[in-house]
């Protein structure tokens, strides 16, 4: 949890800094408005709903499902027994939070979205499969910040997708009488 908070600290840092020195309005970018924040939590919420067709037991024999299958069960095994509640909502909200301010609210102003979207796939190095996952996912909260022009909506999808893929996790990697 502590690393999850630097890196967060270290990523707002870094968009801040960019953000200041080439003069980008961060500011005006996060202000939320209800309806940014509606389509974004119905993107993650849809995005969510995925999350059973990777898990399922013949998503294996499925090459479009295989890799990113072997990224869930590595994380099954090696993150989600130490998920409490607590780690979930502070993975779920400084990830989100961080990683949008800086992709969308910095990098892809810069670059673009496919530069944006390709470097943010790069940062979720848990196989081939999932880095281009990754980078479709970028690639569409790019959109959503494209088309409200909020970060709200990329923050609220990406929030959305992390809370319920952790609650998921957790409840897949820790026997019922230990989720209490």
């Amino acid at each position: 949890m502590r690393l999850e908070l630097v890196a967060s600290a270290v990523l707002l840092g870094v968009a801040a800094l960019w953000g200041a020195v080439r003069g980008l309005d961060l500011a005006a970018a996060v202000r939320p408005s209800l309806a940014a924040l509606a389509v974004g939590a119905a993107c993650g919420l849809g995005l969510a709903a995925s999350l059973p067709l990777v898990t399922a037991p013949w998503a294996h024999r499925m090459l479009l499902l295989r890799g990113l299958r072997r990224a869930w069960d590595s994380l099954e095994t090696d993150l989600g027994p130490s998920l409490g509640v607590r780690e979930v909502l502070v993975l779920a909200l400084c990830s989100a939070i961080s990683e949008e301010v800086l992709f969308r609210g910095v990098l892809q102003r810069e670059v673009g979205i496919v530069a944006a979207s390709a470097i943010f796939g790069l940062l979720h190095p848990l196989g081939i499969a999932y880095v281009l996952w990754a980078a479709g996912a970028g690639a569409g909260l790019g959109v959503l910040f494209t088309v409200t022009g909020s970060l709200a909506a990329p923050v609220a999808a990406h929030g959305v997708y992390n809370l319920l893929a952790l609650v998921y996790l957790r409840r897949r990697s820790n026997p019922p009488e230990e989720r209490l």
